[in-house]
Order: C-alpha cells, then sequence, then structure tokens
C-alpha cells in the first residue's frame, strides 16, 4: 500500500508538474501576443501619423500649386496626347475669350476646341520647338480680333502624357518694334543722307576746290570732317544694332580660312597702327570653318582698332586663331592699361565705354562690341573679355565651324 502510494502521488506530482509548464507556455504565448500586438499598434500610429503628415504635406503643396496656376498672370493650358484641353487658368481662359466665371481649372476646357479649332493646328505645326522646348509664336485670331501669341511648352512626364503651354500675347510688343524698326530706319536715313553730303563737301573744301584756305579755317575744317565721319559711323552702328536686336540680318555663309581674314583686316588697320606706333602681329590656324565673310570681317575691325587705340606706343597687338574641338577662336591680346573688373561684363551693353584719360577713345561710337556681340551670337557662337597678366586685354570670340548646325 505504500508502494501504491508512493507511485500515485509520484503521478499526481508529474501531472502538476506538466500542468504547471502548460500554464507558463500558455501566459508566455498569451505575453508574446500581446507584445506584438502592442508594437503593431505603436507602428500603426506612427504611420498613421505619418500618413496625415504627408497627406497634409500634398494638400498643401496642391492648394498652393493651384493658387499660383490660378493667380499667373500668364496664360497656362494642360492638354493631353490628343491636343485636348485638360487644364486652363483664369488667365488663359481670359486671353482665349472663353467665358467661364467657375473658380475650377478645369472649366472651359469643352469650349476650347469649339471656338478655336485652329489652336490645336497651330501648336501641332511646332512639333519640333515643343519637343526641344524653344519658345515660338503663332497667330490667331480671338473675337475678330488678330492676335500673336508667345508660346512655351514642356511635355508632361508620367501617366498623362501631354504637354503644358504657357502663352503671353505679344502682338502689341510686336506692333512697337515694328513702329520703332521703322522710326529708327527713317530718323536713321534722314540723318545719314545730308551727313553724307555734308562729308563731301568738307572733302571738296579740304581738297582746295575753292582755293586755298587759311590755316585756322583747314583746322576748323578738319574738326568738322571727323565729327561728321565719327556720326556717320554712329548712324551706321545704330541701324546696325537695330538689325541685329530685331533679327533682321541674314548670314551668308560661306568658306573662310582665318588668314585670308587676317590679310584683309591688317590692310584696313594698318595705317592706324603706323600712326599709334604699334605692332600688329598675325597668327592663324590653317582651320577652314563657314562664315558671313562680311560680319567676321566687322568683328575683327572692331577688336583690333579698340586694342590699337588703347595701346602704348612700341607695344603689340597679337591676333591669332585656333580650333577648338568643333569651333574656332578668334583672340585679339594687348600690352594696354587692361580693363577694369567691374567693366568685364558691362563693356558689351550699348554705348559703354572703359573710363580712362586717353582721348582717342572718343573716336568711337560705343557700339563696336555691343554689335560685335550680336554678330558672334547670331553665328551661334561667344565672345568675352579677359585681363591679361601681368598687363593688357584680351578679347576672345568663338565661331562654330558648321554654323548652320547650330542654327539649324
Amino acid at each position: 500500500m505504500d508502494n501504491a502510494f508512493l507511485t500515485l502521488t509520484a503521478s499526481s506530482r508529474w501531472a502538476i508538474y506538466v500542468s504547471v509548464g502548460a500554464v507558463f507556455a500558455v501566459a508566455s504565448l498569451i505575453l508574446r501576443i500581446w507584445s506584438i500586438e502592442r508594437s503593431h499598434r505603436r507602428i500603426r500610429t506612427v504611420l498613421e501619423k505619418r500618413v496625415a503628415q504627408r497627406t497634409g504635406q500634398l494638400e498643401r503643396a496642391f492648394r498652393l500649386t493651384e493658387h499660383v496656376v490660378t493667380s499667373a498672370s500668364e496664360a497656362i493650358v494642360v492638354v493631353d496626347v490628343e491636343g485636348h484641353a485638360d487644364l486652363m487658368n483664369p488667365a488663359a481662359r481670359k486671353l482665349l475669350g472663353i467665358d467661364s466665371h467657375d473658380g475650377d481649372l478645369t472649366a472651359g476646357c469643352r469650349d476650347l476646341d469649339a471656338k478655336h479649332p485652329d489652336l490645336r493646328r497651330a501648336l501641332r505645326r511646332h512639333v519640333d520647338d515643343i519637343a526641344n522646348r524653344r519658345t515660338f509664336t503663332i497667330d490667331i485670331e480671338i473675337l475678330g480680333e488678330k492676335k500673336v501669341l508667345e508660346v512655351s511648352a514642356a511635355p508632361l512626364d508620367g501617366p498623362l502624357h501631354g504637354h503644358v503651354y504657357v502663352m503671353r500675347d505679344v502682338t502689341t510688343a510686336l506692333t512697337f518694334l515694328e513702329m520703332k524698326a521703322r522710326f529708327v530706319s527713317i530718323v536713321s536715313h534722314e540723318i545719314r543722307t545730308p551727313l553724307t553730303s555734308l562729308a563731301g563737301s568738307l572733302d571738296l573744301l579740304d581738297a582746295g576746290v575753292v582755293g586755298q584756305l587759311p590755316s585756322r579755317a583747314a583746322e576748323l575744317v578738319d574738326v568738322a570732317r571727323e565729327s561728321t565721319s565719327r556720326l556717320v559711323r554712329l548712324v551706321n552702328d545704330v541701324l546696325d544694332l537695330d538689325r541685329l536686336e530685331s533679327q533682321r540680318i541674314d548670314l551668308t555663309l560661306t568658306e573662310q580660312t582665318s588668314d585670308a581674314l587676317f590679310v584683309e583686316v591688317f590692310r584696313a588697320m594698318q595705317p592706324m597702327a603706323t600712326k599709334n606706333g604699334v605692332r600688329l602681329v598675325a597668327d592663324p590656324s590653317d582651320v577652314h570653318f563657314r562664315a558671313d565673310h562680311d560680319r567676321v570681317i566687322q568683328v575683327l575691325l572692331n577688336l583690333v582698332q579698340n586694342a590699337l587705340k588703347f595701346s602704348p606706343p612700341s607695344s603689340t597687338v597679337l591676333v591669332s586663331s585656333r580650333r577648338f574641338d568643333d569651333e574656332i577662336r578668334f583672340s585679339v591680346e594687348d600690352e594696354g592699361r587692361g580693363i577694369p573688373r567691374t567693366a568685364i561684363e558691362q563693356i558689351f551693353e550699348p554705348f559703354t565705354q572703359v573710363d580712362t584719360s586717353d582721348d582717342r577713345r572718343d573716336s568711337g561710337t560705343g557700339l563696336g562690341l555691343t554689335i560685335s556681340r550680336g554678330i558672334v551670337h547670331r553665328h551661334g557662337g561667344r565672345i568675352w573679355a579677359e585681363n591679361r597678366l601681368p598687363v593688357g586685354s584680351r578679347f576672345v570670340f568663338s565661331l562654330p565651324l558648321r554654323p548652320e548646325e547650330t542654327l539649324s
């Protein structure tokens, strides 16, 4: 009996152990589940806060974008891949004559094709401009009035696959530019004609047609001739500048070599170099390129004349050319006093001249560098100035070897 009791007691004891272990296991599992759920709740709370924060940021960004587009003075039109309007701001509806007082940016989109069926065709004619994000102009009739719109376009990325157009009415500006060009042309012509006659009369007086002039009278005639010549140059420069600004100068591109250009420039500038006691040196490169002969000569003459003007006696002016990749680079270097740092950029602006006590500065019109910049840019090139060490300045301009590829 004692053995049976001991056996039952051991069995009971083992059962108790198993039960306690099971309880502990279940409790551990429950604790683990509770811990995981608590961790998930914390993660969910953090994620919800982040989503709410990001949603708020997106909403604010959307409202800001909507406010900017709505308030913009330029007309903004977004079209789909077929060219149908998906969005228009109030400025676009006003510009295109579409009546809608609805603040929704989609308002009036359905009326665009009906009111302006030619707009989509006009825009599609500028596929290359749109692809390359170039600004272009289109002619359109709005409410019975002919308008010229300046359009900037950019493709839309992502699932929308359309374009956004920013339009501006430039009709008045173009009319003003045309009036200005006509006024400049007429006034310049009316001034140049009497100036030419005056220059011819002064030349006859200086040649002694009316007899030998007294020394004092001859001096006055020389002063008048110089002033007349300067006025003629000024009128010609103003006309050139006006043509460049209005893109009315067409380039005649022909094969050129720098050595041939230098010969022509030196022939024209040698008398001035001799008079000022300055030595002209050429260092051309054997490079063939295409450019407008007369216009490149004009740029070189301007730069060489400026270099001679500000070079001290017994100094040297070096005119050189070198090839760099797909362009030819011209350089005119002198040994003068250099250019003030504050004037490096400004000297290419109209009527800007370097402040100097040299009285030979007054023989210029202040437009030579501006015209030179316009000619170089018209070729698709660049022009800049820099100081040499220890003294002197250097004017450099580059031209593409094949400008038709750049301008096309």
